[in-house]
């Protein structure tokens, strides 16, 4: 998917070409689902993730929710267009020890500071770790709207959540200390 965006860009593909695409990602993805999230260890933690409000997109957000928990931790998938409001319930309700936020448009990236600022305004910020991703996301925004840490792929994110979970500084924190 990252090369048919590449081809987007330059011209070389079209969109019904991308859609194409996508639909065969899902259906690989459905097939494969079994196969990589199959785990047997107990749970390392628990992760809840979405897509932030405003973007539909969940190619990248269901990788990592399959590889995540093919390495062990329970996953809560919230799905995509996901609120503020329904991911503070969700942190209420789970308890997780990760809140992962995923975002493919550049304008939907802003709502994942206005998640972050909304779990700071009913005091549960300090409850949970955040990670975020997504094609338009960087380190450098990750730290700029406070999240833990930032993933640039689904390898990335497991690694992030595993240093997350550890109480761990690894190379996917934003800050120097937990």
């Amino acid at each position: 998917m990252k090369v048919m965006g590449e081809k987007l860009r330059t011209h070389e593909i079209f969109i019904p070409d991308v859609l194409k695409a996508s639909r065969a990602m899902h259906a690989a993805l459905h097939v494969l689902r079994p196969i990589i999230s199959h785990s047997s260890s107990a749970p390392k933690g628990l992760v809840v993730i979405g897509t932030v409000a405003g973007d539909l997109h969940d190619i990248g957000k269901n990788m990592v929710t399959m590889m995540l928990s093919g390495h062990g931790y329970t996953v809560i998938d919230l799905g995509i267009d996901v609120t503020k409001e329904q991911f503070a319930e969700a942190v209420i309700q789970y308890q997780p020890n990760v809140l992962a936020l995923s975002a493919l448009l550049t304008t939907t990236m802003p709502e994942m500071q206005n998640v972050i600022e909304y779990l700071q305004s009913r005091n549960l910020r300090n409850q949970v770790k955040i990670t975020i991703g997504g094609a338009p996301t960087t380190i450098e925004f990750a730290q700029e709207i406070g999240a833990d840490a930032y993933s640039e792929n689904v390898f990335d994110c497991i690694e992030a959540v595993d240093d997350l979970v550890a109480g761990k500084i690894g190379p996917h924190s934003t800050s120097g200390a937990f």
